[in-house]
């Protein structure tokens, strides 16, 4: 494994993907059904990477620069984060 936290995560979820095909094939899953499985399972990971990436790139927000974009006129919006 990596030390960049990144290329730790590539390595964990193709490891799982590894596994989830060793396992299609021990279970006797047709290659078609199984190549359409590991080939979405291949676009959520690299799907879920690219969305990490972003995130640690993305600058913090400027709360007084975008507050009002989510403030409803008149009172005050209830503020949340979303969990990475």
């Amino acid at each position: 494994m990596a030390s960049d936290p990144l290329q730790s995560r590539a390595d964990a979820l193709a490891a799982r993907i590894e596994a989830l095909a060793a396992a299609l094939r021990a279970g006797g899953v047709s290659d078609e059904t199984s190549e359409r499985l590991l080939s979405r399972a291949s676009a959520a990971a690299l799907q879920a990477l690219t969305l990490e990436m972003l995130l640690e790139q993305a600058d913090p927000l400027d709360e007084a620069s975008v507050g009002p974009l989510f403030e409803p006129e008149g009172r005050q919006a209830s503020r949340f984060r979303v969990a990475a």
